[in-house]
């Protein structure tokens, strides 16, 4: 039977069913092919800062490492030998493990060890020669300054040698032992993304288990390895591994040596989203044309118009305008078809959105993990005399205020800063503050001299761009004698012990000599008070982002609120932590959820009324 002897309704039938379904199909295609594109762009954007940031932080803990040993080498003197301030400074990094110097020896035509510097008993001298025997053709890079990097214990521990220039006679070798177990971690844990950190030979040094010391390229033929000249930078590239799979990798230089971190994922897992929308794009057109072919035998004038609006719409989302949307006439079935084509191509919308942010959300989770994990102490501690309960929370991700406290013989120190901004350059520098408080409080510095020596830290790494606010105080646990210096930070609440409730009026402020910030001028000095404490007194530490906590209408808790709040709580119970908790739960009601405008850290130090009571075995910290 011809088409010209088919009755209208049919005609109709064939119209209504056809052409939807070409125009479905085509859409589909092109969405799913401009989607997939797009995933895989954002994957290869992900991937790819995710191995700069892990290229960036090695980099760091390189820098940091051949920079701890520039006092150690400048205290050698003639390779005599280290002196006891080089090996105090060896102590200050928990990484560097080991470090020699090896000089060249004219009647051998060879290098010898020199002075060595040891943290533990690790057999340099037979670390040495087992180097010696594997590496000796680097030894030429060596002497075209070039730097090798290595890990020939196939561990975490690693090996940097470096040529030194002298200019009164030949050059000598500085080789370091030191541990990276904290980046070695994130290189082993088992996910659908892999990390790799590879020699430009493509020899593995840190990665998933059992794959140390093997060759990249015998199981992922990347691309850039085989290059004449070495890559740089960081770049990405799609390959097939040893079994046939797709991957797609990302990577980046370290900087040092010949170093890359590699991130592989199969394209699969990369492209999950892809599948599931493929599937349910698939499912829901069989159920429109199913619909369609319905409604069609009921069809008239109005559902010809509908129609064509219909397909006008979808040639619309065919452009990858997704907001599109068909204003719906009737309540009748094509009603609910246009119905059903809005609540698809929001749907689209919605999940191209969805697995975008999820993917940012994680990559930015995971990076703030593991700048955050080491930087602050346990929440609470109980020192013999003295207790101590704090709190921290950022406004993002990573945040720029710091609290600590570390026991040193009869002293504690306690410290509390605020980087200027918060965020990932702020964390940064506080990260740095972290690691120079670690060695000023082994060198017994005084809260004056701490500071200050904190300060040129501070200036030589942020440069003057970013400045921190900074209390430090020294308290002594038997004499509650406490020092302190402050660099421009809120003044700390001193509350004598006293009968009855405590009152504003009861609040002193440790505001005397109030200095300049970290960061601010490297040849700031600092002044330092002295003053004495009692059994009973209490002392409240916080940042500017306690009265800046925000509702929902975006007002300010202010200080008067913030003071009433904090002495409701003190009076609630003797107890610090326990306060602390009830200063807590105040705020959050007056929050209800909201997002902190800044970092939010406080603490509390109070001396015990009796010294020689019993802490319970869950509620002490071991320092």
């Amino acid at each position: 039977m011809s088409l010209s002897k088919l009755s209208i309704r049919y005609k109709i039938l064939l119209i209504l069913t056809v052409m939807p379904a070409v125009a479905l199909l085509v859409y589909l295609a092109i969405a799913l092919k401009v989607f997939k594109d797009d995933k895989v762009a954002y994957v290869f954007d992900t991937t790819s800062q995710m191995s700069s940031s892990i290229a960036g932080q090695l980099k760091t803990r390189l820098d940091n490492i051949v920079k701890l040993t520039q006092p150690i080498l400048q205290d050698l003197g003639q390779f005599q030998d280290f002196s006891r301030l080089s090996r105090a400074f060896l102590q200050f990094d928990s990484s560097l493990q080991a470090m020699a110097i090896m000089v060249w020896d004219e009647k051998t035509s060879s290098y010898k060890v020199g002075p060595v510097l040891e943290k533990e008993a690790y057999g340099f001298e037979k670390f040495w020669m087992l180097w010696k025997g594997q590496w000796n053709p680097n030894l030429v890079q060596l002497f075209m300054n070039e730097t090798v990097v290595t890990n020939p214990f196939l561990d975490d521990r690693f090996t940097l040698i470096q040529k030194i220039e002298r200019p009164e006679g030949r050059p000598y070798l500085v080789v370091l032992l030191f541990q990276l177990s904290d980046l070695a971690q994130q290189f082993q844990t088992k996910s659908a993304q892999n990390f790799y950190l590879i020699q430009k030979s493509g020899k593995i040094l840190l990665g998933p288990e059992n794959s140390l010391g093997q060759n990249l390229k015998d199981t992922l033929p990347v691309r850039f390895l085989d290059l004449n000249k070495q890559a740089s930078g960081s770049g990405v590239e799609t390959i097939k591994d040893n079994q046939g799979a797709n991957r797609l990798v990302s990577y980046a230089s370290v900087g040092w040596g010949d170093l890359y971190v590699i991130s592989t994922v199969t394209e699969i897992n990369a492209l999950s989203a892809v599948e599931i929308l493929k599937r349910k794009s698939l499912l829901f057109l069989v159920v429109l044309i199913s619909a369609t072919t319905i409604l069609s035998l009921f069809a008239s004038s109005t559902l010809t118009h509908a129609l064509t609006k219909l397909f006008e719409a979808t040639g619309e989302v065919t452009k990858g305008h997704f907001d599109v949307q068909v204003v719906v006439e009737s309540n009748d079935e094509v009603g609910a078809l246009a119905q059903n084509f809005n609540k698809m191509a929001a749907e689209v919308s919605r999940l191209m959105l969805q697995t975008a942010e999820k993917a940012r959300m994680e990559s930015e989770l995971q990076t703030a993990r593991m700048v955050q994990e080491t930087l602050f102490p346990a929440p609470r501690a109980d020192f013999e005399t003295i207790e101590i309960a704090g709190f921290y929370e950022p406004a993002s991700e990573v945040g720029g205020d710091w609290w600590s406290y570390t026991r040193i013989d009869d002293h504690v120190y306690l410290w509390i800063g605020d980087a200027t901004g918060h965020g990932a350059g702020a964390a940064l520098i506080t990260s740095a503050a972290k690691s120079a408080a670690g060695l000023i409080e082994s060198l017994g510095f005084s809260p004056g001299q701490a500071l200050q020596e904190l300060n040129k830290s501070i200036f030589d790494v942020s440069r003057g761009k970013v400045m921190m606010t900074f209390f430090l105080g020294k308290l002594n646990i038997k004499t509650y004698e406490l020092v302190y210096c402050n660099a421009s930070h809120e003044a700390p609440f001193l509350f004598r012990k006293k009968e009855g409730p405590y009152k504003k009026k009861d609040i002193e402020l440790l505001d005397q000599n109030n200095n300049p910030r970290l960061g601010q001028s490297r040849d700031s000095q600092y002044q330092e008070t002295k003053i004495q404490l009692e059994k009973g007194d209490l002392v409240f530490f916080y940042t500017d982002g306690v009265p800046d906590i925000r509702n929902p209408q975006n007002e300010a808790w202010g200080e008067r609120e913030f003071i009433k709040g904090l002495l409701a709580s003190l009076n609630t119970s003797t107890q610090s932590y326990k306060a602390l908790s009830h200063f807590c739960e105040s705020f959050q009601v007056y929050r209800q959820g909201t997002t902190l405008a800044d970092d939010l850290t406080f603490f509390i130090v109070k001396n015990k009324e009796e010294s020689n009571q019993e802490v319970s075995a869950n509620e002490q910290v071991s320092m």
